[in-house]
């Protein structure tokens, strides 16, 4: 029953991820093709969730754990094009924030690029997915 609960409420977290996405990709959506692969992959996550909680079956939670490990591979490929193909220097330049006083945006403009690191919550979801599956089976 525990394994169970915790793949609803990782399960709910992807629910709301996909509400904020949804929101945040609002012009991205109708611009790029590859703002839509964080979203299709939701559906799909969340659909298969759906069912693996119902039937709660080794085959279904094994299917589930697999849609999660691609929630890594999703992450990543957004990580990609938030820094269009640049990811280490846009990463370096985030990191390069800690160094400025607070209230300094440095010569970044809010507002000007996608969030480099914002797809990375699709690998931090997707790793405990993945662990959650391969505790409860």
């Amino acid at each position: 029953m525990k394994d169970r609960l915790l793949l609803s409420i990782l399960l709910g977290g992807l629910a709301m991820l996909v509400v904020e996405l949804r929101f945040e990709h609002r012009e991205a959506l109708g611009e790029t093709w590859h703002a839509w692969i964080p979203l299709a992959y939701a559906a799909a996550t969340l659909l298969a969730g759906a069912v693996t909680l119902l039937v709660w079956s080794p085959g279904w939670r094994r299917a589930l754990a697999v849609l999660f490990a691609a929630g890594v591979a999703v992450g990543l490929g957004g990580l990609w094009f938030h820094s269009g193909g640049h990811p280490i220097h846009n990463v370096l330049g985030v990191l390069a924030v800690w160094r400025l006083p607070p209230g300094q945006v440095g010569a970044i403009k809010i507002g000007s690029q996608p969030p480099a690191l914002a797809p990375l919550a699709f690998c931090g979801l997707g790793t405990l997915g993945l662990l959650a599956c391969y505790k409860a089976g």
